[in-house]
């Protein structure tokens, strides 16, 4: 994670903004996953459905956040969230928590340092 974010006050204001919202959507996507994995197999199959389309619409909050956060690992969680959408729709359920996790941790470490920025700048 490069130490570039961030670079002003309105960046690290956004950027906080979109950095929890994101955290917030990934924690809901694992609990969601945790429910899905206990769904009998006859249920799974339409739970999963709902689970990759709530993954494809957190994608595009990503995409949003690294609008703002301008930082290459943005690119990386874009790109897990991408491959976990094709696990998800391939059924690889137990595989997907380690990289929810890792996702969570990069966008709590983002809110952070924008939260301490503007504890620095007087802010808040």
């Amino acid at each position: 994670m490069s130490e570039t974010f961030p670079a002003g006050v309105p960046q690290a204001i956004i950027g906080f903004h979109f950095a929890d919202r994101v955290k917030a959507e990934i924690m809901l996507a694992s609990q969601m996953l945790g429910e899905l994995i206990h769904l009998k197999e006859g249920q799974q199959e339409g739970g999963r459905r709902i689970f990759t389309s709530f993954l494809r619409g957190l994608d595009q909050e990503i995409m949003l956040a690294h609008f703002q956060i301008k930082d290459p690992e943005m690119v990386r969680v874009k790109t897990v969230c991408t491959g976990l959408i094709g696990m998800a729709d391939g059924g690889e359920l137990r595989d997907i928590q380690p990289h929810l996790t890792w996702m969570i941790t990069v966008m709590a470490t983002y809110a952070q340092r924008a939260m301490e920025f503007l504890q620095k700048k007087g802010l808040l």
